[in-house]
């Protein structure tokens, strides 16, 4: 595939086949991620490939995280609320799940590029794994402080994303773009 086919065709799926990704091939994708750009190339991420223990906590905390907060929407449709909870009982069935954490920052610089350059390696990693015919999804559960102490991340270091991977059971419809004409601002 080419490259702007991967951006172009990239989906986020939240229900997934029981296929495993290979070790071999998960390899290949988390590679991808390290390829990605920083000041200084000072490579501030950590993948943490969550066990099934670890797995269970963090859903039971994603779980009660979700009903306490989103779920309580009043406005939010019936069917979205039972999919969220599908999804938060064990994150889509998804085979792989990963956190992507940034090392601590020690100035002011690595407070404001670490979260940047680790986003940066996530998207290097879902397109890796797009074009390898497996999805996944971006969550920003790492936001949550029990989070942190759950997956050892130390104080200061943050959790850029927590990300579902497997081979999607669908994959769902491109969404709307707002054309880069309205999003581009020029200056004299």
């Amino acid at each position: 595939m080419e490259l702007k086919e991967v951006i172009l065709k990239r989906r986020t799926a939240r229900k997934f086949l029981s296929k495993a990704i290979s070790e071999d091939i998960l390899f290949e994708i988390l590679e991808a991620g390290t390829w990605a750009p920083s000041h200084g190339n000072n490579q501030p991420w950590e993948f943490i490939l969550i066990g099934p223990e670890t797995r269970q906590k963090l859903a039971e905390m994603y779980q009660n995280y979700m009903e306490a907060g989103p779920l309580k929407n009043p406005e939010l449709p019936e069917e979205r609320k039972q999919f969220i909870r599908y999804f938060a009982k064990n994150f889509g069935d998804a085979p792989v799940l990963l956190a992507v954490s940034s090392i601590p920052a020690t100035s002011d610089l690595d407070k404001y590029d670490f979260p940047m350059s680790t986003a940066a390696a996530i998207q290097n990693i879902f397109l890796s794994a797009w074009e390898k015919d497996i999805a996944g999804v971006w969550l920003s559960f790492g936001i949550n402080t029990q989070t942190h102490s759950l997956l050892g991340i130390p104080e200061n270091g943050k959790i850029s994303g927590i990300i579902a991977l497997g081979y999607p059971e669908i994959i769902p419809p491109a969404q709307e773009r707002i054309p880069v004409s309205e999003k581009l601002r020029k200056l004299p």
